[in-house]
């Protein structure tokens, strides 16, 4: 099973603090989205993080610990019964938040591959289409810097590029 997934964090800095993730599986039944209220303070956000993501955080019931979604995004991912790959368009900046989350090897779910597929000119049939197709998603109201909804957007990508 395909799932895709985006974070969101607190900017593009040599120590970057997670803040939300979020998760959608292939066939779009089922999603995950957490935001974190231990991982970083107001200080740590830079300019573009307080204007594009932190107006899209929810709070209320996604609000938890690092601890806590670690042990919800375990739960999640093994429900599938099925072996589970995520997908990211951002190799270098989403993926090392899942290894930071999983990162005592007790609690990698046994069904979750040790290596994202990366959405890019290399995995994209037509990323044309792709592209397009992520732009249209957020234009037809999905909000793009929330985490839940880039992972949204990027499966509708990825399943108009497959479909062509």
């Amino acid at each position: 099973m395909l799932i895709f997934f985006d974070t969101e964090f607190t900017g593009l800095s040599e120590e970057p603090r997670l803040i939300s993730i979020g998760l959608i599986s292939e066939d779009g039944h089922r999603e995950f989205y957490i935001e974190l209220s231990d991982s970083y303070h107001f200080n740590d956000l830079s300019d573009f993080a307080r204007d594009a993501v932190l107006p899209h955080l929810q709070g209320g019931d996604s609000l938890v610990t690092m601890s806590e979604l670690r042990l919800r995004l375990q739960h999640w991912l093994t429900e599938f019964n099925c072996p589970v790959t995520l997908a990211t368009d951002s190799f270098n900046w989403d993926w090392p938040w899942v290894l930071d989350i999983f990162c005592d090897l007790n609690t990698w779910p046994k069904n979750l591959e040790n290596y994202p597929v990366v959405l890019n000119f290399d995995y994209i049939p037509d990323i044309e289409t792709f592209n397009e197709a992520v732009g249209n998603a957020f234009m037809d109201g999905l909000r793009q810097h929330h985490a839940l909804d880039d992972a949204k957007a990027n499966r509708i990508g990825w399943l108009a590029s497959i479909s062509q």
